[in-house]
């Protein structure tokens, strides 16, 4: 039996019936005109599917010490794990959301390994779609992600199932020992202790830029603890609802070169736009900027190496202010995720990220025990972009026309907001706790108005300067 990891061993224990600590992926296709039976010829496919390789076969045991550790199942019901609904006519888009909200709500079934498939026909136009479920503690988005895309194929002609379930990911034994050698080899390099000093004295080197910080005076960190009291702050129940929102990359990608800023940037600040206008429409008149917690890349650009080992970190990224103007906001974002990448890099990107672990573990524990009544929140909500592919991917012969990520909400968060990117367009997955965020739907068509308002200023601010730059330099 296989131990979990901390950070795994957390996914398990804090979840519960309210707290459900799974990751789902929607997926919709197109099948071709000639198969009418796509989705009955689907399911028949995956139960043909052949034997079940880790992770897709672990249970959770939790033995005689009640630490749960992972297993091999002895059998696999594949008639368990995938299913089949059928949407009632119409099989509108608002339909589909509804029965994907109902399955993203209700926890997995420990007694079994932590997955599902399930195949939903019935929708407009006949397409169908094929939503995964599968427990953070087996893998993160990244990963669920790239498992799942095992049985996605670029060409149109292959439509035989691929099951993603059929390849093992353990190593072998030799495999095993090789690691085991790289570890002990590792542990003997003195550039490891090097390495490791240096994160440490980062470590010290930041929380005493808090304190001082706090005190008015140092590197001008965003202090943990310090995100105002929101909607998106309360202790989730049950019932989710998700928005699916799909826009044209090249339009984030056209804001961020005309104002030298990166497509992160304006994708936080359109979200950001976007959940002010939920919040005002609530009543809400808090004036302090939203605080979210981001993956954050500590590249800029190709080819400049740092020499560091993560150049991924987490930040904690303070927003704009409610009424801040488009332009005005997409700066406050920008300065926020520069000064963040830069006190990462300066003392240490692997302090950085410990810190920020160390900051959502306190931030999960006071949301697990309702501290969020009382002490102002780490972080308003997760966002986070998954990377996808670029090319029309197809499945099973169907052209697969859109792939959405669906996350979990961690304790004390009513909110999460994940990206995918495919095929030129940004699939956002919004999840939310129903009762806390009533009327959230409405979501969607403020993320597109705001990308809109967005354009329209950066457009008017480069005619602007165009204008000047004129006056400056007349043509003779």
């Amino acid at each position: 039996m296989a131990t979990l990891s901390l950070l795994d061993l957390g996914f398990v224990v804090f979840e519960n019936n309210t707290t459900p600590l799974h990751i789902s992926g929607l997926m919709i296709v197109s099948p071709p005109a000639e198969q009418s039976d796509y989705a009955a010829h689907l399911h028949q496919s995956m139960l043909r599917g052949g034997p079940v390789q880790s992770p897709f076969d672990r249970v959770l045991d939790l033995g005689l010490t009640h630490l749960p550790r992972w297993q091999a199942a002895k059998y696999v019901d594949l008639s368990y794990h995938i299913r089949r609904s059928s949407l009632p006519e119409p099989g509108d888009h608002y339909q589909l959301l509804e029965l994907v909200s109902r399955i993203h709500s209700y926890v997995l079934d420990r007694s079994r390994p932590l997955w599902e498939v399930w195949i939903i026909d019935g929708l407009k136009d006949g397409k169908v779609a094929v939503l995964f479920k599968l427990h953070h503690s087996l893998a993160d988005g990244v990963r669920a992600s790239k498992l799942f895309m095992r049985s996605c194929q670029t060409d149109p002609t292959q439509t035989e199932f691929v099951p993603f379930w059929a390849t093992t990911e353990q190593p072998d034994v030799t495999e095993r020992q090789q690691h085991k050698q790289a570890l002990l080899q590792s542990l003997l390099n003195p550039d490891l202790w090097l390495k490791q000093s240096k994160a440490s004295l980062g470590l010290l080197k930041l929380c005493s830029g808090f304190l001082r910080a706090n005190a008015g005076s140092g590197l001008g960190l965003k202090m943990p603890f310090t995100a105002p009291h929101t909607p998106f702050n309360l202790s989730p129940e049950r019932a989710r609802r998700v928005t699916l929102v799909s826009l044209p990359q090249h339009r984030f990608n056209q804001i961020a070169k005309l104002t030298g800023v990166t497509m992160n940037d304006v994708v936080l600040t359109v979200c950001d736009m976007a959940l002010h206008r939920y919040l005002q429409a609530h009543n809400w008149k808090e004036q302090k900027p939203l605080v979210a917690l981001m993956p954050l890349n500590l590249r800029h650009g190709a080819g400049n190496e740092t020499g560091v080992t993560n150049k991924m970190t987490l930040g904690l990224v303070e927003m704009g202010r409610s009424d801040d103007p488009p332009l005005r906001r997409l700066h406050s974002v920008r300065n926020s995720t520069e000064g963040i990448k830069y006190q990462a890099l300066e003392l240490h990107p692997d302090a950085y990220y410990q810190y920020a672990i160390l900051v959502n573990a306190l931030s999960l524990l006071s949301g697990r025990l309702g501290l969020n009544h009382y002490l102002p929140p780490a972080t308003n909500m997760l966002i986070s972009n998954v990377p996808g592919v670029k090319e029309t991917l197809y499945f099973c012969g169907a052209k697969v026309e859109d792939v959405y990520p669906l996350s979990l909400l961690l304790p004390g968060q009513t909110l999460n907001i994940t990206l995918l990117s495919y095929a030129g367009h940004l699939n956002f997955g919004f999840v939310c706790c129903r009762r806390s965020l009533p009327g959230f739907d409405v979501i969607g068509q403020y993320l597109k108005e705001s990308l809109a308002a967005l354009e329209q200023a950066t457009l008017s601010e480069v005619a602007k300067v165009v204008r000047q730059k004129a006056v400056e330099f007349p043509v003779e």
